[in-house]
């Protein structure tokens, strides 16, 4: 590997690292029930900010395919399972289904 490279990935894991360790260093145990609440769903909310383009516009413009079928399916199983595991397990096996069938 370059070496200025891993300095570069070093610097910039530093720098994530010490912005949210000041964050949360300064708020500590003061935070409002309010901002805790809200936190709660960023987690969620990361994770459809960044598989929703990929499912909806894979190729830069808005698509319905396969990966939108499949994404459904995982969608309907996490809904009734609340199961990461059977939500990885249902959308895959429909993408596979799909596309074994030529859709």
């Amino acid at each position: 590997m370059n070496p200025s490279r891993l300095i570069i990935f070093l610097a910039m894991g530093a720098a994530t690292f010490f912005t949210r360790y000041v964050m949360i260093a300064a708020l500590g145990k003061g935070m409002p029930d309010m901002v805790r609440r809200w936190l709660q769903y960023v987690p969620a909310a990361v994770l459809v900010a960044l598989i929703v383009p990929a499912v909806l516009v894979p190729r830069g413009s808005l698509e319905v395919g396969r990966q939108t079928w499949a994404a459904l399916a995982g969608a309907v199983a996490a809904w009734r399972t609340r199961s990461g595991l059977w939500t990885a397990i249902v959308g895959m096996t429909t993408f596979w289904l799909l596309q074994a069938v030529g859709l």
